[in-house]
């Protein structure tokens, strides 16, 4: 099961041993290469015994008392046999590379070229059978051809930030038109105070004869019903002037984005109550 190379190191290693002086046999030697002899032995009685893994680690052990190259074919053998057939291409190979022109090389060979063939290589030949295959390198596509991806698109242009600016315009417009409501109101109970004056002075003499006398303050009943009446007037035109004011300018607050400031004020005369508003719209 060995080749020729492997049967003369095991000769030379069983030679060594053999001669050793008498009084040295069956003494452990400090001599590696006796050693490794030693071990050689041992992996060829597991060999025969089939037992191939512990042939294997005898065989390493060897080598590494004694690196002679012959060993590596020895351990690819026992790899093949030990039906690992990556394991025994590779020694197989080892050996080929240290010892290329070795006694055993074309043993080696042959049976590196037929596990390469077992392993799926149809194409191996003899000057290739230990050499890596070279792996080309896969074609690019253009078409495949990595792309920059498109830039992202621009950020969307902030909303325009609307100021309501006529909330004040539409406030103000709220509470002139409220306060035209309650000058309406007044002016309504103004206007009743003096027409039950009226009514109480014209109707004196109704359904009553005699006549009876008028009341001694009659003058002053007069006066209170004249300015009860001017005051329903004077209300009733500030309270309608109010109320259109308001909605005028809640309306205007409403269709304008953008106002100035407008001033209310107040005005009192003698004669008129009214309500002032300055500013530009």
């Amino acid at each position: 099961m060995m080749g020729p190379r492997a049967l003369v190191a095991l000769v030379l290693m069983v030679g060594v041993a053999a001669a050793q002086p008498p009084g040295k046999q069956g003494a452990p030697s400090s001599d590696p290469k006796v050693q490794a002899g030693e071990l050689v032995r041992k992996a060829i009685t597991k060999s025969q015994a089939n037992d191939h893994d512990a042939a294997i680690e005898l065989y390493l052990q060897a080598y590494t008392l004694s690196p002679q190259p012959t060993l590596l074919s020895n351990i690819a053998s026992e790899y093949q046999m030990a039906k690992k057939p990556v394991e025994a291409l590779r020694y197989f190979c080892m050996y080929l590379e240290k010892d290329p022109t070795g006694t055993s090389a074309p043993y080696a060979t042959s049976k590196a070229k037929a596990l390469a063939i077992e392993l799926g290589n149809k194409d191996v030949t003899d000057a290739t059978v230990c050499k890596p295959a070279a792996v080309e390198p896969p074609k690019k596509d253009p078409d495949e051809e990595p792309k920059e991806p498109p830039p992202p698109p621009p950020p969307p242009p902030p909303k325009p930030r609307v100021v309501d600016r006529g909330k004040g315009l539409r406030a103000t417009g709220l509470v002139t038109g409220a306060a035209g409501l309650v000058a309406l109101g007044v002016s309504v109970y103004f206007g009743l105070e003096a027409k039950k004056i009226s009514d109480d002075i014209t109707n004196h003499c109704a359904n009553q004869d005699p006549c009876p006398a008028w009341p001694e303050n009659i003058r002053e009943l007069q006066d209170r019903g004249q300015a009860h009446e001017d005051k329903q007037v004077i209300l009733l035109v500030a309270g309608g002037a109010a109320v259109v004011t308001g909605t005028v300018l809640y309306v205007i607050g409403r269709s304008k984005k953008t106002t100035e400031r407008v001033a209310v004020t107040p005005v009192v005369t003698p004669d008129a109550v009214a309500i002032g508003f300055s500013g530009r719209f």
